[in-house]
């Protein structure tokens, strides 16, 4: 017994070492063994050498999960015999890509950040229903019974911020003055204006060919439709100024959201441009206010779809691998962070 007490007293510590230390690079090497003192030693570690191998095994196994969280440890099995001056080794090897530390949302908020959307939503289809039937035409002769020069003037400079092909490369430079100063913020409200952009357009131009709406410089009444796919040129909801604007607007306010300043700005210029609109007599209330929530629906949704291609991006970067390895005189856990 006295050379099975030898072989598994510097095990016994290896496993103290462990407790003590619980980090991520554990390293203990067993006290050698001193073979001359009995030849019992010797011939006692021949029967139980594949015991302790397994019992070896087993634990760093068990350090691999412990270190890896719920995935599992995959084990590469080369076992090389080597002379009588090389040990026995056997090498565990974990690849497990940790994701980015992101605060998770627990149930609670999840529940109330839905509802808070569905309420939104039913705000506003109800606001649209309330405009339709009681703001358009009141505020479309109102609008036009006090024209003035100053009014068209600003109106006419308000456009401008509403037309794509003047977004478009505004955007592009302001992407290049990112890319250039190394700004990631500037960088990614200008990635997210494009592709807000191409978004609404395609949204926008699918609704204006869907209801075909008169617009108000052709009629007085606002209820008067060519019909579902019956294009005749009449499009005038939703407007496609006012949800480019709007798209913009929101890619920077929802970028630059610690800013006291960008949304006020952005929505501000935004909402000049759906009046603009009005005071030129080229659409009604109604469809100033879907050309909004088109272009805030097509902003974010192509900024939830960035930000969740980012995540993954990032995450497929970050590696951590666990190598245990063990052998008769020593035993190591490495850890090492790739990025």
């Amino acid at each position: 017994m006295f050379g099975l007490y030898r072989v598994f007293y510097p095990f016994a510590n290896a496993v103290k070492q462990h407790l003590t230390l619980l980090g991520l690079s554990i390293i203990y090497t067993f006290p050698d063994y001193d073979t001359s003192t009995s030849s019992l030693s010797i011939f006692m570690l021949k029967p139980y050498y594949l015991l302790i191998k397994n019992l070896r095994l087993a634990f760093l196994c068990l350090l691999a999960i412990f270190f890896t969280g719920t995935h599992a440890a995959q084990a590469q099995s080369p076992a090389q015999i080597a002379d009588s001056s090389t040990a026995l080794y056997f090498i565990l090897a974990a690849d497990t890509t940790y994701q980015e530390l992101i605060p998770q949302e627990t149930g609670k908020e999840i529940s109330a950040r839905r509802l808070k959307t569905v309420a939104l939503v039913m705000a506003g289809a109800a606001t649209w229903a309330a405009a339709y039937t009681f703001v358009d035409e009141p505020v479309q002769q109102f609008m036009q019974s006090h024209r003035c020069v100053v009014a068209n003037d600003i109106a006419s400079g308000a456009q401008v911020i509403g037309r794509q092909k003047y977004l478009m490369p505004a955007v592009g430079v302001a992407l290049a003055g990112g890319i250039i100063a190394k700004d990631k913020k500037l960088q990614q409200a200008a990635l997210i204006s494009l592709g807000s952009m191409l978004a609404n357009t395609a949204a926008s131009t699918v609704l204006k060919g869907t209801f075909n709406r008169y617009r108000p410089s052709t009629t007085t009444e606002n209820h008067i439709y060519d019909g579902l796919f019956q294009s005749k040129g009449n499009s005038s909801l939703p407007s496609f100024h006012t949800s480019t604007a709007f798209a913009v607007a929101t890619s920077f306010a929802t970028v630059y959201k610690d800013s006291k300043y960008v949304s006020p700005i952005a929505y501000g210029l935004a909402t000049l441009v759906g009046l603009s609109r009005i005071n030129d007599n080229a659409h009604w209330t109604t469809d100033v206010l879907a050309g909004a929530a088109v272009g805030y629906l097509s902003s974010k949704g192509v900024s939830y779809l960035y930000n969740r291609a980012n995540r993954k991006l990032e995450n497929r970067q970050q590696k951590l691998l666990l190598t245990p390895q063990i052998n008769l005189a020593s035993a190591q856990l490495n850890a090492t962070l790739i990025f």
